[in-house]
């Protein structure tokens, strides 16, 4: 081939990769060209939402990444791309066993600072009339000691002279009352010693339940881990999908939500753990920082 025919064919053979390039650039969309169409596919009953309210939730998020450019870049439409599921799974499961564990908790713990500190009243007053009580009786037994002392004495002389005996009659009466009294304020302490003793035991009863709440918490707990995906973009063979596993409520449904459509944007992971992007769902809020703001206009420059 001579050096003619060659240049003539390298230049047709550019011309010909110049056209490819050229209709393959016409075929490519833009991104964020024409707005991402989604579609809702499925919405489990078991989280408590119906697909009206999950529909009202997909399209606040859509509608976050759009602000920023005054555009629209997702659009609801029955033929979709992205497929949107709210799939309940062990994951939604445990949380709900984990919330009502730490509510019962919560009612145990306040149960048990109640009863602590109805059992420390009572115990101060147990205390307060347990020292009274003993006080007096060391008083009452005193006098009953100088009493019989006395009537001895008289005894021994053979009986004591009609001036003392109405005093003697009127210090036994006396004592008689005391010692009556003595003996009701004794069976009343013995009876709040008695309750005293059984709060310390629904005490313990009610701190065993405690224990084994905080265990069966543990138990559960371990089956999420310490990190769990709560939901998950899918781009495979030319089909796109949304899936969510987890909320704990409505706006941190619509921020976990934000999130995936970012990703459907083809936005990574942000390290600014504030960004919407960022790999944990840390917040309720759905507004984009000024990370997840650059991210989209890197992504889809403007018109």
């Amino acid at each position: 081939m001579s050096v003619k025919k060659l240049l003539n064919f390298v230049v047709l053979l550019l011309m010909g990769v110049a056209v490819v390039l050229f209709v393959y650039t016409l075929r490519t969309p833009v991104p964020c060209g024409k707005p991402l169409t989604y579609r809702i596919v499925h919405v489990d009953g078991r989280f408590g939402i119906v697909h009206a309210e999950f529909a009202a939730a997909v399209r606040k998020a859509a509608a976050v990444w759009g602000k920023p450019l005054s555009r629209e870049l997702f659009r609801e439409d029955p033929n979709g791309a992205i497929g949107i599921s709210l799939v309940y799974d062990y994951r939604q499961e445990t949380t709900q066993q984990l919330k009502q564990i730490h509510t019962r908790m919560s009612g145990t713990k306040e149960s048990l600072e109640g009863m602590k500190t109805r059992y420390e009243g009572m115990k101060s007053e147990y205390e307060r009339i347990r020292a009274s009580l003993e006080s007096d009786l060391n008083a009452y037994n005193a006098r009953i000691h100088a009493f019989n002392r006395e009537v001895e004495s008289w005894n021994r002389q053979g009986g004591a002279p009609e001036s003392q005996r109405s005093r003697l009659t009127a210090e036994k009466a006396e004592l008689a009352a005391m010692g009556e009294n003595l003996r009701v304020r004794q069976e009343n302490a013995r009876r709040m010693a008695d309750e005293l003793n059984g709060m310390v035991q629904s005490v313990n009863e009610v701190v065993g339940r405690q224990n084994q709440d905080v265990d069966q918490y543990r138990n559960v707990g371990s089956r999420l881990g310490g990190e769990f995906q709560e939901g998950y973009f899918k781009n495979k063979d030319g089909r796109q999908s949304i899936t969510v596993y987890h909320y704990d409520n409505e706006a941190r449904l619509v921020r976990l939500l934000v999130h995936e459509f970012g990703h459907a944007l083809g936005l990574e992971h942000s390290s600014n753990t504030n960004a919407v992007m960022y790999r944990l769902n840390r917040s309720d809020a759905a507004e984009l920082t000024a990370d997840d703001i650059a991210a989209l206009k890197s992504r889809c420059p403007a018109r």
